[in-house]
């Protein structure tokens, strides 16, 4: 199968999952009884101007190139996110390339990492979430999952695999559902249009086969990517904690994202304190 009929197929899918979430209420339809949730394909290709046999091959697959303005009637119809909208163009962008030539960190993030003063922990993650780079902050709050800079790292270094699959994840994170909710998300948004990528297709098989937790939340086809935020934490050595994160898109590498790390006074004393004795 082309690389275009993978997207054509996985498009419909997203827009399957979409219609059915959408309530009548929200399309400015009337609520009335249904067998089904969500929207029927005929309200859909109604609301969005588009053929009922046009809308159904879109959501089976069958219409490979659907134009820009088509797009964006299906965005406002189906209520779709500025995430959500960047996600269903990229599916139809032939432009779009293979993860895998992607894997080196950029110069500008190598640059960056030594820029932050301790005890500011920094990350690069990579399209597919692999660890790019890393300081020795981030070695000590993420710990067994990343070695000392410089080393190579191993398979739990990957965010999704270590969210996932790494038993200690689940006890650092004191909110894992929520933190698994975003990995898997930001996963798709990222690189969930790259149905051909043989880096995405290994990944997310092999999630799909370790994790149901994983294959429940791929199978929701969410997209979001969290710029900023919190994270509460139950660490090892630094005890109950909440961080704060800032995630930047790298310029010279737009699928590359730096991750800042910052903490509470009482605990940046601290890891000040381990980094002396490492």
């Amino acid at each position: 199968m082309s690389r275009y009929a993978d997207r054509a197929r996985e498009l419909g899918a997203f827009l399957r999952e979409r219609r059915n979430r959408l309530t009548p209420t929200q399309a400015g339809l009337p609520d009335v009884p249904r067998r089904t949730p969500g929207l029927r394909r005929e309200e859909v290709a109604e609301l969005a101007g588009l053929s009922v046999g046009y809308y159904t091959r879109l959501e089976q697959g069958h219409a490979h190139h659907p134009s820009a303005s088509v797009l964006d009637a299906l965005a406002r119809t189906l209520r779709l996110t500025e995430d959500e909208s960047r996600h269903l163009n990229a599916l139809t962008d032939p432009t779009v390339t293979s993860a895998a030539a992607e894997q080196r960190i950029s110069r500008s993030a190598s640059r960056l990492l030594d820029l932050f003063a301790p005890p500011t922990a920094v990350v690069v993650l990579g399209r597919t979430g692999d660890v790019l780079g890393w300081n020795r902050s981030a070695t000590l709050l993420f710990p067994g999952r990343l070695p000392p800079p410089g080393e190579r790292p191993g398979p739990s270094a990957n965010n999704a695999r270590y969210i996932f699959t790494d038993p200690s994840a689940r006890d650092l994170f004191a909110d894992w559902p929520e933190v698994a909710d975003d990995a898997v998300a930001h996963l798709r948004s990222a690189a969930g249009h790259l149905v051909d990528d043989p880096t995405v297709r290994t990944l997310v098989e092999e999630l799909t086969a370790a994790s149901p937790d994983f294959a429940a939340r791929w199978s929701r086809r969410d997209v979001r990517e969290r710029v900023t935020g919190d994270k509460n934490l139950n660490h090892p050595t630094l005890g109950p904690l909440t961080i704060g994160y800032d995630v930047t898109a790298l310029l010279d590498a737009p699928n590359q994202w730096l991750i800042v790390y910052s903490f509470p006074p009482a605990a940046a004393d601290h890891m000040r304190h381990l980094l002396t004795d490492a």
